[in-house]
């Protein structure tokens, strides 16, 4: 199957999706690292011990992915920052309403994170098959290139499960590679297909293959998550 642009709000989604589940991924691993599955009031906990920096945290990993998702000269952007006077002090409010650039997607991105925020309040995150019930078409006229959402869809888990391990302040710093692989295979879900992948029988680069669809994304999603780990460690 070859899919070569995907709608901008199907890409936002998921990356709003993707932050949530890594960020509390993230910390997850490092305050109950014996722990496979959290119970509802844990997920409230964390919510509530990290509410304060929730939006400041999310502005951060998605600021620069959502700038280069919408914005084509990144050189203009910076100078047009600079002259707005953007800095660290600047509200995060402001920061992403400048980086989806438009009021409506500014508006869908709210909204989404809104929607992850209530899963949390209800002792879970959001699956793939509640996220399936109601997320964008794979298809529309303002679109994304594939391979830069797959890049977009990366940078934003990875960062955002290296962040929720470093805002839990545990002696835990590592990244868990099972963990890495469960996050870039859900995300690769919601940003390529249409309904949940069954992986029943398949080994890890089976699962890979199977939701990147075709070799030109496989290799793309293999190469960003090298990248990025790199970056990380």
């Amino acid at each position: 199957m070859k899919i070569s642009n995907i709608n901008r709000s199907r890409v936002v989604s998921a990356m709003v999706r993707g932050y949530f589940h890594a960020f509390f991924s993230g910390q997850a691993d490092a305050i109950f690292p014996q722990k496979s599955r959290l119970e509802a009031c844990v997920y409230k906990k964390l919510l509530v011990a990290s509410f304060d920096k929730l939006a400041t945290n999310f502005v951060s990993v998605l600021f620069p992915i959502l700038v280069r998702l919408n914005y084509s000269d990144i050189d203009a952007v910076t100078e047009d920052m600079r002259r707005r006077h953007f800095s660290e002090a600047t509200p995060s409010k402001i920061l992403l309403r400048y980086a989806c650039k438009t009021k409506e997607l500014y508006e869908f991105v709210t909204s989404e994170y809104q929607k992850q925020v209530y899963e949390l309040l209800n002792g879970h995150l959001q699956s793939v098959e509640d996220f399936f019930d109601d997320c964008p078409t794979l298809l529309a006229d303002d679109s994304i290139p594939v391979p830069l959402a797959i890049r977009s869809i990366v940078r934003v888990q990875m960062q955002a499960y290296a962040l929720g391990i470093t805002q839990a302040q545990t002696e835990i710093n590592n990244l868990r590679q099972t963990t890495i692989y469960r996050l870039m295979l859900s995300g690769m879900v919601t940003l390529l297909h249409e309904t949940p992948v069954n992986f029943s029988g398949d080994n890890l680069e089976m699962m890979f293959r199977k939701v990147s669809l075709n070799s030109d994304n496989f290799e793309s999603l293999m190469n960003e998550m090298n990248q990025v780990y790199e970056d990380l460690v």
